[in-house]
């Protein structure tokens, strides 16, 4: 079965850190694991491939850049693939162009095989049943506005919010009551990974963290822990 990873955004420094994505090579028992990266969700491809290139520098594994865009092409790669990674950008755009060339379909179909579905804020967006988006947000006195929910592919039964080290997202606390379903606030340089309906996290920085809320707990906002293993038989659609 698919193991699910997503990234509430990397934070743009000197020196990377890619101690998530050494991890997550490590759950694939490759001895040099296939990496397809997907750039699809920004519109300058090439800077957001030689962006993942620069992340993944030093780690063992073989990277196949996704730039073909049909079906038949992303599926014979996704084979051959260990751990598919797609990069952030705008959901929206990305949640489209996966249902317009029926990529969607291609990984609820190799779900079963032992692969790491793995996304960065929009990519990680992709997954979900529903999740906050800005592509239309615009900034007005240091402060982020009209953020809006947007809806996935609902391979995970869940919601989730990346960045929301932002202090302007605390608005999803409210947003996600509409629609029952668990829910994460993940910070940049944190991932939460989801094996079965067993979940955990892994940092970059541990002074970023992970929030769940549960609406079967009234969506109390509860802080998860690296090296805690959660369960929630509810995660999986």
């Amino acid at each position: 079965m698919a193991i699910y990873a997503l990234i509430g955004g990397k934070v743009n420094r000197e020196k990377v850190n890619n101690r998530i994505e050494e991890k997550l090579l490590g759950l694939t028992k490759a001895k040099t694991p296939t990496v397809l990266y997907c750039p699809f969700a920004r519109k300058d491809i090439d800077k957001s491939i030689l962006k993942f290139h620069s992340l993944m520098e030093g780690l063992n594994c073989k990277i196949i850049d996704l730039t073909y865009q049909n079906e038949e092409q992303f599926e014979e790669l996704l084979k051959i693939s260990d751990m598919l990674y797609i990069g952030g950008g705008l959901s929206d755009d990305l949640i489209a162009y996966f249902k317009e060339k029926k990529f969607d379909e291609i990984l609820k179909k190799y779900e079963d095989r032992n692969i790491i579905y793995a996304g960065s804020s929009a990519g990680a967006m992709l997954f979900c049943n529903v999740s906050m988006g800005d592509k239309y947000m615009y900034s007005d006195n240091y402060h982020n506005y009209n953020y809006k929910m947007v809806h996935g592919l609902s391979l995970l039964n869940i919601s989730m919010c990346p960045h929301y080290q932002n202090e302007d997202l605390i608005f999803y606390n409210d947003e996600i009551k509409d629609y029952g379903l668990l829910s994460f606030g993940i910070e940049e340089d944190c991932c939460l990974v989801v094996d079965g309906i067993k979940y955990f996290i892994l940092k970059d920085d541990k002074r970023m963290s992970v929030y769940s809320f549960d609406p079967k707990e009234g969506y109390k906002m509860v802080p998860l822990y690296e090296g805690e293993i959660y369960e929630n038989s509810s995660i999986r659609s």
